[in-house]
């Protein structure tokens, strides 16, 4: 069961955004333009040139970016699809992410008063010092936390309701589930479509100039592909499996130092996206035929528990 197999989870990263609604300004730009208090916002930026603050905002984007790259999407309240053999995975390297992250929360505590006098200047008569929060307080406003929930069953829904409304609700659960579960697996064609097109795109412009992560990243997203199909897509599999032996063999350099090194490269993963172009469009035409071989959300569902039990019996 997909129950046994996945689950939910969300990354929460919390940094100060060290802005500040002036209301004052604000009321007085609207009177100076006899418009409504309503009309806009004045918000003053307290910090300016902050280096340490930046650097804990491209941790935080780091952190966000390796969540989405080991899950799927699953909801629109942040909570994404997680395969469990990713889940230890993913938690050794949260507790590093969440220890690199309050060691630069500390660096940036150590010189943020620094940071307020250096601003002063700049902000003039918008200077107010209540805008700024101690030390104390400010160190609350930032934050990393993993959260694991599980996946929802509507065998398990049990409230004291009439049996065809359990029923429904079930019902709703589950469909729920299988939508969620057909979308994560359409973003991992999205995903591997766009790595293997845009090399393709950089490849064809020969005076273009393309670094290391040209092949690293398709090299990074066939590795964690089987990892991450949960709905056990033969065709994903298959096509991870191709482009890894085809595209993957070369770094960016040797592609760059050889033409026809290029060329060939260019041609192979050309005739790769037209192959998965070619496996899509029949899929959509099979699902307006509504053929039952199609990978719609209820074919996957139906697919990956037959998977599930048949991996559970051996």
């Amino acid at each position: 069961m997909i129950t046994e197999r996945a689950m939910l989870a969300a990354v929460h990263v919390s940094v100060w955004t060290a802005v500040k609604h002036d209301k004052k300004i604000s009321n007085e730009v609207a009177r100076s333009h006899g418009a409504s208090a309503s009309a806009g916002r004045y918000n003053k930026q307290l910090l300016m040139g902050a280096e340490k603050l930046e650097e804990i905002r491209t941790l935080a984007g780091q952190i966000r970016q390796h969540f989405y790259k080991v899950s799927l999407p699953w909801s629109d309240e942040g909570f994404r699809l997680l395969p469990a053999h990713l889940y230890f995975d993913l938690t050794k390297l949260m507790r590093e992410f969440e220890a690199n992250f309050q060691n630069a929360v500390d660096d940036f505590l150590k010189v943020y008063p620094s940071y307020i006098e250096q601003v002063r200047p700049s902000l003039n008569g918008l200077f107010q010092a209540d805008d700024y929060p101690s030390a104390d307080k400010l160190r609350k406003k930032f934050g990393v936390k993993l959260e694991v929930l599980p996946i929802p069953s509507g065998s398990d829904f049990r409230v004291d309701l009439s049996a065809e409304e359990q029923a429904r609700v079930a019902r709703d659960i589950d469909r729920g589930v299988r939508e969620a579960l057909a979308r994560g697996n359409e973003d991992l064609w999205k995903r591997l479509r766009e790595v293997v097109s845009h090399m393709v795109e950089r490849l064809n412009e020969p005076d273009s100039r393309f670094h290391s992560s040209l092949v690293t990243n398709v090299v990074d997203l066939v590795e964690i592909l089987p990892r991450l199909n949960v709905a056990d897509d033969p065709d994903l599999n298959r096509f991870a499996a191709q482009i890894r032996d085809g595209l993957c063999n070369h770094s960016a350099r040797d592609l760059k130092k050889s033409e026809d090194l290029r060329v060939a490269t260019a041609s192979e993963a050309a005739g790769i996206v037209a192959a998965m172009d070619n496996v899509l469009s029949e899929r959509r035409a099979a699902e307006d035929s509504e053929a039952t071989e199609i990978p719609s959300a209820d074919h996957i569902f139906a697919h990956m528990s037959a998977y599930m039990e048949a991996q559970s019996a051996a």
